[in-house]
């Protein structure tokens, strides 16, 4: 009878040994790769290490000897020397920017000496070290999620815009994952929250590669033109609310779309509007034949006579307070 129930003799559930038609591996085998898997672990995990390692003392070499070659061949059109005068004399300044630039962000705007945030974990050691090796000043904090990555990396920069005179920021606003052309709040936060001055700023090439990516990334290729560009200051008082703190924002969206358009048009590829794609359907220029940009506050656009709270520190939102307590001294 025992037959008829097509389970072999000596394999049920008080059975000792594993019959021949059992599926479970032999005793022995099973603790044998028990004990190799930790090993593989570690071994993998030493290997990513080393990886990352050579990554870090690779890529940044390779990458500026690339971006410095492409400067090298082509001829630059540089317009951001408001810039250098308006952080030389009154010190705290914020640069959004789109993040369809980022290839060459760590280049194109080292003479700033910038200040900026790197995740940690072995992704942020490379790009720490390639922001360093092109004279940033790097932060290192956040986490790659999107919220978590705010609360903990506002209140450092914040921290240290207040506590050192000389800052400038530049941040990708549709960063790091989009959608594109759309600015988040945080340039704008700090900018209310330091009395900081924003200039939108622009670097685009005649010859590039645009990646398929949500952002278009764009990849200069040598022996061809590059113009980089800044519209500013705009202004937001310390003591303005939320409901202010997003029509400024709405504002530097606009602008920066404006200059986003504009940069197309450089080089004869955007004389239409459809020249520059990714812009939200229906919208339309608003800077007119020779004009460049539109004032919200009777202090933009006007670096020679920043309003009389420049530099003071302001409103800094809930949820960065409890991570600025924790922050590092800058």
């Amino acid at each position: 009878m025992a037959a008829a129930t097509g389970q072999p003799a000596g394999s049920g559930a008080g059975g000792g040994h594993a019959g021949p038609g059992s599926c479970a591996p032999p005793a022995g085998r099973a603790r044998r790769r028990a004990r190799r898997t930790p090993l593989r672990r570690r071994l993998k995990k030493a290997l990513r290490r080393v990886l990352a390692a050579l990554a870090a003392a690779v890529l940044p070499e390779l990458y500026f000897a690339y971006v410095w070659f492409v400067w090298r061949t082509s001829r630059v059109d540089d317009r951001t020397e408001p810039v250098m005068r308006h952080l030389d004399t009154y010190g705290r300044v914020v640069c959004p920017l789109w993040h369809q630039e980022v290839f060459t962000v760590a280049y194109a705007y080292r003479r700033f000496r910038p200040a900026t945030v790197a995740s940690p974990g072995d992704v942020g050691e490379v790009i720490a070290r390639l922001l360093a090796r092109c004279g940033y000043h790097v932060l290192r904090g956040g986490s790659s999620s999107g919220k978590a990555r705010r609360r903990q990396v506002l209140p450092q920069m914040i921290a240290h815009m207040r506590g050192n005179r000389r800052v400038l920021y530049g941040i990708t606003v549709d960063g790091s994952r989009g959608p594109a052309l759309c600015m988040k709040p945080g340039a704008a936060v700090l900018a209310r929250a330091c009395g900081a001055a924003v200039w939108v700023v622009r670097t685009f090439y005649s010859r590039r590669l645009e990646l398929p990516s949500w952002d278009r990334t764009a990849i200069p290729l040598p022996f061809g033109r590059i113009r980089l560009d800044a519209v500013g200051p705009y202004w937001i008082d310390p003591a303005a609310d939320e409901r202010e703190l997003e029509a400024f924002r709405r504002h530097l969206e606009e602008e920066l779309r404006e200059l986003y358009y504009e940069s197309y048009r450089w080089f004869g590829r955007g004389a239409r509007l459809r020249g520059a794609p990714g812009l939200p359907a229906g919208w339309r220029p608003r800077w007119g034949r020779g004009r460049r940009g539109r004032r919200r506050t009777r202090y933009d656009l006007d670096p020679a006579h920043p309003p009389p709270w420049a530099g003071r520190s302001g409103a800094v939102p809930a949820g960065a307070r409890s991570g600025m307590a924790a922050g590092p001294n800058p």
